[in-house]
């Protein structure tokens, strides 16, 4: 029988790091135990059987052992790998800011099995059918809902009034939406157009193949963006590493179809 010590894990690697000259760091978010990180001994030696299982963006199955220190895991079996994301550099950027979003706004030791389910169903999503702008923000948008911080939009989170089809606001300080005169007294009120509640409102009750289908003018696009970043970055306090990455494939993307001199993308260019 096996030690008491031992247990199995189901989850994602959200990240890893290095230690010692074979092993490595492995964050795992799992569906029953939250996210945790442990050590996965040899995994950097060639020829591992465990290197492959604990790269990033993997679905894997955890054969795992508690310890004082950092938990040791000594086997994995691969459930996952998104071949599709990992072998084209945008989907698998937008793959690792998904997973960055959630290593930033979760702690160790704390499940959420919904947040993994979605997750998942994202990894999944964009391994199948590629990932645009409007997968992005459906992600963000959900994540916050997810983890407590579902942005009020139904009535003016100052007053309580009914918001009515004008130009009202949105305020991340104050979690939501807020009718016109409310929004003159608040600082970080930015203007919210009737389009862009819409879309909001559509999403925080629909699944992602499902927001997936709005087709959006790049103006109503910029100002979803703009709008749910800002809640993002309130209630992490903090900006995220790859979304600049992001930024600038899109930008050097858009650059390069419109340019028939450049061949080669000039992200692979030396800086």
């Amino acid at each position: 029988m096996g030690s008491s010590r031992d247990y199995q894990a189901e989850g994602i690697v959200l990240r890893h790091g290095v230690i010692g000259e074979r092993d490595k760091i492995v964050t795992l978010f799992t569906r029953d135990e939250g996210k945790f990180s442990a050590v996965a001994r040899g995994a950097r030696r060639p020829g591992s059987s465990l290197g492959p299982s604990v790269e990033m963006l993997t679905y894997g199955r955890f054969q795992c052992v508690r310890r004082r220190a950092l938990d040791l895991i000594t086997q994995a079996t691969i459930l996952d790998s998104f071949s599709n994301l990992k072998t084209d550099l945008w989907r698998m950027s937008c793959g690792l800011y998904a997973c960055e979003l959630v290593d930033s706004s979760t702690v160790d030791g704390a499940p959420n099995r919904p947040l993994f389910e979605f997750l998942l169903e994202a990894l999944m999503e964009i391994d199948r059918a590629g990932c645009d702008d409007t997968v992005l923000r459906f992600f963000e948008l959900r994540l916050l809902d997810h983890i407590g911080f579902r942005p009020s939009l139904g009535c003016c989170v100052s007053c309580g009034a009914s918001l009515r089809p004008v130009e009202n606001s949105l305020s991340a300080a104050m979690g939501g939406a807020l009718c016109p005169d409310c929004a003159r007294s608040c600082p970080d009120a930015k203007a919210l157009s009737v389009s862009a509640l819409k879309v909001l409102r559509f999403w925080l009750e629909c699944r992602l193949d499902v927001a997936r289908r709005v087709k959006m003018e790049t103006a109503l696009s910029c100002e979803l963006e703009e709008h749910v970043y800002r809640f993002v970055r309130n209630v992490l306090q903090r900006d995220i590493k790859s979304r600049a990455w992001l930024v600038r494939l899109r930008s050097e993307a858009l650059l390069t179809s419109t340019s028939e001199a450049s061949t080669i993308p000039r992200w692979f260019e030396a800086e």
